[in-house]
């Protein structure tokens, strides 16, 4: 019962932010898959040992090709190579933490050596852009004016979903594209080492449901107490629902803290001392499970109610911003609440955030 009851109690909200773009290898590649492999490995060398230079736009879709039909760790090297020299910052962090992991000390020192200083130099000045959409299949390019040389051009796949990127510093372009309606773009300086939130809002009029169609499309005409929420921002939808954890654990917490008092003091006035041997430790059992329960509902609404707290505060100081742009506000805290419960019966919960 109490496994059952732990796990209905594990409330875990995450909020999607990852690197979209990063290729992951076949668990289980075929042998077709490795004859595949090699061949894309072999054109992917190819570029790079251009006569006329390294075509590392045409070696990259070769590498990753051979790295997610064989997860080749040379395939993999080569991929970050290819990722670095073509400003797709997060993605090169991302292949080349990897290889150190994966290959370590049989690299060769002057590769491990250069590879530490690629990734140390990567790390020290990547952006970070968190972006989403009010349309679903949203394609971003991206285009960084360097002050010398030709434009630098990357393409990424967005939607209502927060995608996070490590961006190239400098000067950008961002075009939102998506079918049936008009370009939406984005010019900002990316500062080295920054961290940027950006919503392209192609309907700035309606309100986006979950599934990413909008109340118009579903035949319903937002209210106009709506349309001022979606204006002022409101209380983000992450709020709501610490606040209904939060609800949803007080109510249990009541009922059991309630019952165990009862319990005490009939076990008190009835049965401590006066009933059977057995009769007593059943009785005494049943109470300690009933305290136990208490605890933990008392633990996970107390957490709820500091979580709901921070998330309101967050929320407010987002909009108090003014060097915020208005999209900002709508962006999200990964957090996670947690039942716990140590070896002497002792329950509570842990939250954790990340801002």
């Amino acid at each position: 019962m109490l496994t059952a009851l732990a796990a209905l109690l594990c409330f875990v909200l995450s909020y999607g932010s990852v690197f979209a773009q990063v290729a992951e290898p076949k668990a289980s590649p075929s042998a077709p898959d490795i004859e595949q492999a090699k061949s894309s490995m072999a054109a992917g060398v190819s570029f790079m040992q251009d006569p006329d230079g390294a075509q590392y736009e045409e070696a990259y879709p070769a590498f990753r090709k051979a790295y997610i039909l064989s997860g080749s760790l040379n395939a993999l090297h080569n991929l970050a190579i290819c990722a670095q020299k073509l400003e797709l910052d997060g993605e090169a962090i991302a292949y080349y933490d990897r290889v150190l992991e994966k290959k370590g000390d049989d690299l060769d020192p002057n590769d491990k050596s250069q590879i530490e200083r690629d990734l140390a130099a990567l790390k020290a000045t990547v952006a970070w852009i968190t972006f989403s959409a009010d349309k679903g299949q949203t394609t971003l390019i991206d285009e960084r004016t360097p002050r010398r040389g030709a434009v630098v051009r990357n393409k990424y796949e967005i939607g209502i979903q927060n995608k996070k990127f490590g961006i190239h510093p400098g000067q950008h372009k961002f075009t939102a594209q998506t079918e049936g309606s008009p370009d939406q773009t984005w010019n900002v300086e990316v500062t080295s080492g920054g961290k940027f939130n950006h919503e392209f809002v192609f309907d700035k009029n309606a309100p986006v449901t979950a599934d990413g169609f909008t109340d118009e499309d579903h035949g319903k005409q937002p209210t106009e107490d709506a349309a001022d929420a979606a204006d002022d921002g409101g209380i983000p939808v992450y709020v709501w629902i610490a606040g209904g954890v939060t609800l949803a654990a007080a109510i249990p917490m009541a009922i059991f803290m309630g019952k165990s008092a009862s319990d005490k003091a009939d076990y008190d006035d009835n049965i401590k001392g006066k009933a059977p041997v057995a009769e007593q430790e059943d009785a005494a059992s049943s109470l300690e499970t009933t305290n136990l329960l208490a605890d933990i509902f008392l633990g996970v609404t107390a957490a709820g109610a500091a979580t709901t707290v921070i998330l309101l505060v967050v929320a407010m100081s987002a909009d108090g911003d003014e060097s915020a742009s208005k999209t900002d506000t709508r962006f999200g805290v990964d957090y996670t609440i947690t039942p716990m419960m140590d070896h002497r019966g002792s329950a509570g919960a842990v939250f954790t955030a990340a801002f």
